[in-house]
C-alpha cells in the first residue's frame, strides 16, 4: 500500500506542474498607457555611439588632412555632447560657420610635446550619423 502512495504522490505533483505550465500566457507590457521606458528613448543617436574610438579618430584625422592640416598628436579625447540650442560650433572645409543643434561628438587632438609641427589643439565635430561637421583650433595652454 505504501508503494502505491509513493508512486501516486510524485505523479500527482508532476501532473499539477505540467498543467500549470501548459497555460498560454501572453504577458502584456507593464508600461501600457504609461510613459515609454528609457531604453526606447535613448536609441536616436545609435550610430555615433556605436562607432569605435579608432573609427572616430580615423574619420576625424582624414577630415583634417583633407583640410590641409598636418596632424601630429600625442593624445586624443572624445566627448559626447548634446547642444540644445542652435549655436555656431565650428567652421567647415569652406571656412563657413557651422550651426548645429543636437547630439554630436567633439574629438580633441592634443599636439605632441616634442614635435612642433602642430601648435594648437584641433577639435573635430562629428554630427548625428557620423558626418563630420567641421573643426576649430584652440590655443594650447
Amino acid at each position: 500500500m505504501k508503494s502505491v502512495y509513493l508512486t501516486f504522490i510524485p505523479l500527482l505533483i508532476v501532473a499539477l506542474l505540467l498543467s500549470g505550465c501548459n497555460k498560454n500566457i501572453n504577458p502584456e507590457p507593464v508600461y501600457e498607457g504609461a510613459e515609454v521606458p528609457e531604453a526606447e528613448i535613448q536609441q536616436k543617436s545609435i550610430s555615433i555611439l556605436n562607432m569605435s574610438d579608432l573609427e572616430i579618430i580615423k574619420k576625424s584625422s582624414d577630415f583634417l588632412k583633407s583640410c590641409g592640416k598636418t596632424l601630429t598628436f600625442e593624445e586624443t579625447r572624445i566627448i559626447y555632447e548634446n547642444n540644445m540650442d542652435t549655436d555656431i560650433l565650428c567652421k567647415n572645409q569652406d571656412n563657413q560657420d557651422v550651426q548645429y543643434k543636437g547630439e554630436y561628438l567633439a574629438i580633441y587632438f592634443y599636439p605632441h610635446a616634442q614635435i612642433q609641427e602642430q601648435e594648437n589643439i584641433l577639435v573635430v565635430y562629428l554630427g548625428h550619423n557620423g558626418k563630420v561637421l567641421g573643426y576649430r583650433e584652440e590655443s594650447n595652454p
